[in-house]
């Protein structure tokens, strides 16, 4: 068994999704945990294409191009550079916690 506490709002908000799923505590996790699981997936997909694009571009993979920005061996004067490493570091971190939910 697991207790939280909740505020009112949260409560309230908690409760009425308990609803939809007629009561049954496991059907709303799993299905919290199946929303979350799909966005991460979608997020993930979505910022490949944006490697793709930029490994297009620069003519480099993005865990290279990652691994010389960080260390200094690339301009950091390009927009797109900072564009794609923030990317990358979001990427790692969707990749982190879609390991821990599945």
């Amino acid at each position: 068994m697991i207790t939280v506490n909740l505020s009112s709002k949260t409560e309230n908000i908690f409760h009425r999704l308990l609803g939809l799923y007629k009561g049954n505590h496991d059907d709303l996790f799993n299905g919290l945990l199946i929303y979350k699981t799909n966005e991460l997936k979608r997020g993930i997909r979505n910022i490949e294409i944006d490697f793709a694009f930029y490994e297009k571009k620069y003519g480099i993979s993005t865990t290279q191009f990652y691994e010389k920005f960080i260390a200094g061996e690339i301009n950091d004067h390009n927009d797109d550079y900072f564009k794609w490493s923030g990317e990358y570091e979001v990427w790692k971190e969707f990749k982190e916690e879609l390991s821990q939910l599945l």
